[in-house]
């Protein structure tokens, strides 16, 4: 009797592919992808156009009490100036706030006695009008009002735009001062955060895109046509050391946040790290703008843009192929590590932990043994136009490695504990 058979395996090669898994949809993860994204360009669009919510709160208080005092306390028939008056007497900072009270309160109280004399002897003439804004536009140079130079004339003008009605003058130019005090006052009282952390991240981002433009800048020496990005690099390299005057201003508001108030001496060296990191950025900004014009000099034969016009264009200027510096995309890549060191804000913000300071100085070591090589790779006689522009870029270099320096550079400040 046949013993029964046990059904044949198909062989590997003939077996059926298994069913493909069903693919997880990521709606809601890109939903969400997408509303962080938006948030996150709402947000840096909103911080600088509006200010931070502290100030928005304090100039809402302060106009609140400006009007409640001006219109229901004293009963002023001209109460609305009051808010206006706090509003703009609300700053980002105390020592801010406090300027620009005084110089708003100086320019109005100059500027309601000299409307009223004017208008009370002489009377409102065209002629008056004009000798009135001149006087106080003079006035608002001499007594250095800065933002505020106009306020004096412009006070005096709504003072005489109600001739013959000297009271009422008078209580528009009180619910200035009113508003002015009232928000000075608040502006002093309630304690604004102190924008060193922002300070930070700004300062942080904008090395990271000096990072990733030099990172940029050594993959493409690698390739054969790196020469036809050498524009767009300038212009990048431009735009990074223009973006340093927002920096400046967030380094500068952190600076007066520490200004007439109580601070902590590690504060005081957070605000002083972040001055000296922005120095630092900025020299380093400026070489790699040396960097990225010396490579696009290199393009053209007489190794800078033909001086005129209508030659700029003429293909024979141009050497084909266009040979890149030996050497070169190493340096550049161990000095796009050294800044993306710097991308942690908590480097500049908090104090500089021993690793981070010896991150930085093994990437600092890597872009010296760099440098060192394509220098020496280079011809020893620097005769030729292409090894002096040559020589003009590994010095841009060997200045950004100096600029980092945390031990004997010129910025150790923005290292140390």
């Amino acid at each position: 009797m046949p013993q029964p058979t046990a059904p044949s395996r198909p062989s590997p090669a003939h077996a059926p592919a298994p069913a493909p898994a069903p693919v997880k949809t990521s709606g809601h993860a890109s939903v969400k992808a997408s509303a962080k994204a938006s948030a996150k360009a709402f947000t840096s669009r909103a911080v600088p156009q509006f200010g931070d919510a502290n100030l928005v709160l304090r100039a809402a208080l302060a106009s609140a009490l400006a009007w409640w005092i001006a219109a229901d306390l004293l009963g002023l028939s001209a109460p609305d100036l009051a808010p206006v008056g706090a509003m703009l007497a609300c700053q980002l900072t105390p020592y801010g706030t406090a300027r620009r009270a005084f110089h708003r309160g100086a320019g109005v109280a100059f500027g309601g006695a000299l409307g009223l004399t004017a208008s009370m002897t002489v009377g409102v003439t065209p002629l008056t009008m004009f000798a009135t804004v001149l006087v106080g536009m003079c006035a608002g140079r001499l007594l250095r009002l800065g933002g505020q130079v106009h306020q004096i004339a412009l006070t005096a003008v709504l003072v005489m735009g109600v001739p013959g009605h000297f009271d009422y003058g008078v209580h528009r130019l009180a619910a200035n001062l009113i508003g002015v005090a009232i928000g000075a006052a608040v502006g002093l009282a309630v304690p604004p955060p102190p924008f060193a952390r922002r300070a930070a991240e700004k300062l942080a981002r904008l090395s990271g895109e000096m990072s990733a433009l030099l990172t940029e800048m050594a993959q493409a020496l690698r390739g054969e046509d790196w020469d036809r990005h050498c524009g767009e690099w300038v212009e990048r390299a431009r735009g990074l050391s223009e973006r340093l005057t927002k920096v400046r201003k967030a380094v500068a508001a952190a600076e007066d946040a520490n200004r007439w108030r109580p601070h902590t001496e590690a504060a005081v060296r957070r605000v002083e790290r972040l001055v000296e990191s922005t120095r630092c950025l900025d020299h380093v900004g400026h070489q790699i703008r040396g960097i990225a014009r010396g490579l696009y000099n290199l393009t053209y034969r007489e190794g800078r843009p033909p001086a005129l016009h209508w030659s700029q264009h003429d293909r024979a200027l141009r050497p084909e192929p266009t040979r890149a510096p030996e050497g070169l995309d190493q340096v550049l890549a161990d000095l796009a590590g050294s800044l993306a060191v710097l991308t942690e804000p908590r480097l500049l913000h908090d104090t500089p932990t021993p690793q981070l300071r010896a991150t930085l100085r093994d990437r600092l070591g890597a872009a010296e043994t760099s440098f060192l090589t394509s220098a020496l790779a280079q011809q020893p006689a620097y005769a030729e136009w292409r090894e002096l522009c040559t020589a003009g870029i590994l010095e841009d270099a060997r200045k950004v490695l100096h600029e980092l320096d945390p031990q004997v550079g010129p910025h150790q400040r923005a290292f140390r504990d």
